[in-house]
C-alpha cells in the first residue's frame, strides 16, 4: 500500500470513526445514558480511543483492527436499538 493509499484510509476511517462516536453520542443522550459503566458509555470509551489510534496506526493490519472496531460497534448499537 502506497504511503497515499495509507493516508486515505486513515482519512476514511477518522469519518468512519466520527460516525460511530455520533451514533453512540445520539443514542446516550436520547436514552439519558450517563454512568460510564453503562455499555454504551464503555463502547463510547473504546471507539473514541480506537479513532485516536488511527493517527498513530504504521501498518495496514492495525486499520483493519480499528475498522473491525467500529464495525463491531455499529453492530453492537444496531442490535441494542432493535430490542
Amino acid at each position: 500500500m502506497s504511503h497515499y493509499d495509507f493516508s486515505l484510509r486513515q482519512e476514511v476511517l477518522l469519518e468512519k470513526g466520527a460516525a460511530v462516536l455520533g451514533d453512540l453520542f445520539q443514542y446516550q443522550r436520547k436514552n439519558h445514558i450517563d454512568d460510564q459503566r453503562d455499555p454504551i458509555s464503555v463502547m463510547f470509551s473504546l471507539i473514541w480511543n480506537a479513532k485516536q489510534d488511527i493517527l498513530l496506526a504504521n501498518s495496514e493490519s492495525e486499520l483493519n483492527e480499528i475498522e473491525g472496531q467500529f464495525n463491531l460497534a455499529n453492530q453492537f448499537l444496531a442490535s441494542i436499538k432493535a430490542s
